[in-house]
């Protein structure tokens, strides 16, 4: 934990490296077949709980091919605090198959719970440690962070139902090639081995992430290892359709 508070003060000391408007595109394959769409985008700054909060926004869309197996689509919208030291409330509206799933998790810090309410008003209380982020948040607290080959990351981890540890450590500095370019980054390892989903199914789950080692530090790949098989997501710079006619 002291580690976190020292990379906490280090981060605050310097400017963000996103600002509200920027937005980033991805390519989704699973063994290299494209699938889907994905964005990461920073929005104006809101009001949550009476103060002023940071705002994030993931959306997914499957390609229309692929909509005939598993469409999915929809988004996640993220709040935290300015410093990036704990969330402050999560949305989702997400069509995965045959399923719509839509939930908000709100954060009280004062009593130290996290409370998620899903579409069919079903609620759930989770206890709520101190620094707690969600899973769209932490992305931005990585790269909020003087990230250096051989640092270890650990960060409390809220999805409105449970609490887990997220742990990852910077491997390297390599140059990769992504939407045609040669980017100088840093490859991070996050530990899966106590995650769920496709990666609690799986015998030797992998995991990782490529950020540029610039002063945007944006993440410009994500390798995963499971057992439906290898998924990459990586950045482009061709915006989807419907961004296009925007």
């Amino acid at each position: 934990m002291a580690i976190l508070l020292l990379l906490a003060a280090a981060a605050q000391a310097q400017p963000l490296p996103f600002q509200p408007g920027e937005k980033l595109f991805y390519e989704v394959r699973w063994e290299n077949v494209p699938v889907a769409r994905v964005s990461l985008e920073v929005l104006p700054l809101a009001q949550i709980q009476g103060e002023e909060a940071l705002h994030f926004v993931f959306r997914a869309r499957t390609y229309r091919a692929v909509n005939i197996l598993y469409p999915i689509g929809g988004y996640i919208e993220a709040f935290t605090d300015r410093e990036l030291n704990r969330s402050l409330g999560v949305r989702k509206n997400m069509r995965e198959g045959r399923s719509q799933r839509s939930f908000q998790v709100n954060f009280d810090w004062e009593q130290k719970i996290a409370t998620y309410t899903s579409e069919r008003k079903q609620r759930r209380i989770a206890p709520l440690p101190e620094g707690s982020l969600d899973l769209v948040s932490i992305l931005y607290y990585a790269r909020s962070l003087p990230l250096e080959p051989g640092l270890a990351l650990s960060r409390p981890f809220s999805s409105g139902k449970k609490i887990q540890l997220a742990e990852a450590r910077v491997l390297r500095r390599e140059t990769i090639l992504v939407d045609g370019r040669l980017w100088p980054a840093l490859r991070i390892a996050p530990d899966v081995r106590q995650a769920g989903g496709v990666f609690a199914k799986s015998t030797s789950p992998q995991l990782l992430l490529w950020i540029s080692a610039d002063e945007r530090r944006i993440p410009l790949k994500v390798v995963s290892k499971v057992w439906l098989g290898a998924f990459i997501i990586e950045l482009t710079s061709t915006p989807p359709e419907s961004d296009r006619r925007s």
